[in-house]
């Protein structure tokens, strides 16, 4: 029969349990969530890609719009004594085959609770126990009947964990004892011998899976039938196993104030008008705050603004919810930029005409020109002058604030009428421009020979002129006859009258040359020409 020594047949073992302090926490999106947990020696966090550091009892996250819940997984070590496993509540939180004798355990099969196996076997030696020496025991005259149960518990662990289970063992008088441990009947590794040595300490080990059901009956068996020696004591009857446990904290955010600009930074010429709209508040359900550095304030949901002092602004906004949620950001970057004023452009050419907005030119006098600009405080680099004419161009050195002219005399100008255009950039990338319109009076050059012999050569007396819309060619013979006359100037004298080649000698030759810009005032060249053979 089996000796009932309890108060229940089950013994609980501890159980693993990791606990987050919260199970709920409630925040703004965007606020630092701080985390905890304890009941485990080693803790891993998962489901939140925020959270700092995933192996912490102690983390933090930040809550965002998609934040739901985070798990945590805590593991132990977990070392339990069995129920008065160190023995020293005496004979009590076991079962057992063996008979109990509290005075002597002369005869095989019986045991008894205390410090000194002496005290219960005159030919047995006095041993302390394994744990301090001076405390109780299980004290053991080993049964001669073979197969036995000499200690038996029903423990609960977390299902499916590996336990080892411990023990220590003194063997009074060899030979040894032999032990076997089972797990609802079927054996758990295989036998254990108490130590061959009299009167020394020794732990046996041995390791089993728990069933799903978490209960496992254990059994400690005494297999030796020998009637001399296979004595001893059992001690400190320990289980250790690692487990590992789960718990969830919810995340709630609030009704969001998150901001989202554009961020691209801003920029005008002389003045500069933005309109600011946070992209988050689609419903503007959202209270504003918005501050710029000239002094605005504004708590308009869309926010705008004209600036007009040239300089650099900052800002920012602040935003709150209905349930108490905030959010700032700072504003893109603003600036406004400043203009110099271009103020005229120059001819410089000692023959020069004003008519109707554009200076007429000589083509045989040097031109050249001058802008003329504003001196201003400057911003923070150097500015470039540009000045286009026909296809050609011509650039500046790099302009101080201070200087406020710049000149290029002697110019090459192809002679057709043309605009002169000035460009001046600011370090900002403002530019201000001005044009100038110019055109040149007609040039007239004429030969002094020609051969109108057809051989391909100087056949025609070609007048070459310039800026010429009307050419008057006038040509006479020695006697004051007019023997050719155009105004075309595309059309010359092949020397030929009436359709027969002119006698050679000299001619006298009147050009009038004229333009839109000569006013009845034409170009007038007069000279003698000779017809050659």
């Amino acid at each position: 029969m089996l000796f009932l020594l309890l108060a229940s047949g089950i013994i609980r073992g501890q159980g693993c349990s990791v606990e987050a302090v919260a199970d709920t926490l409630v925040a703004c999106e965007g606020d630092t969530i701080f985390l905890n947990a304890s009941g485990a020696l080693e803790y891993s966090w998962s489901n939140d890609s925020t959270i700092s550091c995933d192996t912490c009892p102690s983390p933090y996250l930040i809550l965002r719009d998609t934040s739901t819940y985070v798990v945590v997984e805590g593991k132990s070590t977990v070392i339990q004594q069995a129920t008065n496993g160190n023995f020293s509540s005496g004979n009590t939180g076991f079962l057992t085959n063996y008979t109990h004798n509290a005075t002597s355990i002369w005869n095989e099969g019986t045991y008894a609770v205390g410090p000194n196996p002496n005290a219960v076997h005159p030919n047995f030696g006095t041993w302390g126990d394994h744990t301090t020496g001076s405390g109780n025991y299980m004290l053991v005259n080993g049964s001669a009947s073979g197969t036995k149960i000499l200690w038996r518990q029903v423990r609960n662990f977390p299902p499916g964990v590996q336990v080892k289970m411990r023990w220590w063992m003194l063997t009074f008088v060899t030979p040894a004892g032999s032990l076997q441990l089972k797990l609802f009947g079927n054996n758990v590794g295989g036998t254990v011998a108490t130590p061959a040595s009299s009167g020394v300490w020794q732990q046996a080990t041995r390791t089993f899976t728990v069933p799903a059901s978490g209960n496992a009956t254990l059994n400690l068996m005494t297999l030796s039938s020998a009637v001399a020696g296979n004595d001893f004591g059992i001690d400190d009857v320990t289980f250790e196993y690692e487990c590992t446990s789960r718990d969830t904290v919810w995340l709630l955010p609030k009704s969001d104030a998150q901001i989202r600009l554009d961020s691209t930074p801003v920029f005008g010429c002389d003045s500069l008008c933005f309109e600011w709209v946070n992209t988050m508040d689609s419903a503007g359900a959202l209270h504003y705050s918005w501050f710029l550095s000239d002094g605005t304030e504004d708590t308009s949901s869309t926010f705008m603004h004209c600036l007009s002092d040239t300089g650099t602004y900052t800002g920012y906004v602040l935003t709150s919810s209905a349930e108490g949620c905030s959010d700032s950001a700072a504003l893109p970057s603003m600036r406004v930029g400043h203009t110099r004023k271009l103020e005229s452009i120059s001819i410089l050419s000692a023959e020069k005409k004003w008519m109707n907005g554009t200076w007429v030119l000589d083509p045989n006098e040097p031109t050249g020109i001058a802008v003329h600009f504003e001196g201003y405080a400057g911003s923070g680099g150097s500015d470039s002058l540009y000045v286009s004419f026909g296809s050609n161009s011509v650039q500046a050195s790099p302009l101080l604030p201070s200087v406020t002219e710049y000149s290029w005399d002697p110019l090459s100008f192809s002679l057709e009428p043309q605009s002169i255009c000035a460009y001046l950039f600011t370090a900002d990338g403002c530019v201000d421009s001005i044009c100038q319109n110019i055109a040149f009076f007609p040039t007239v050059t004429v030969p002094n020979f020609f051969t109108p012999n057809n051989d391909l050569r100087n056949d025609e007396l070609i007048i070459e002129s310039t800026n010429a819309e009307v050419l008057e060619q006038r040509i006479f013979n020695r006697w004051g006859q007019l023997v050719f006359e155009t105004t075309r100037p595309d059309e010359f004298w092949d020397g030929r009258i009436n359709g027969n080649l002119a006698s050679p000698g000299v001619y006298f030759l009147e050009v009038r040359a004229s333009n839109s810009y000569t006013l009845g005032q034409p170009v007038v060249q007069r000279t003698a020409v000779h017809l050659m053979d």
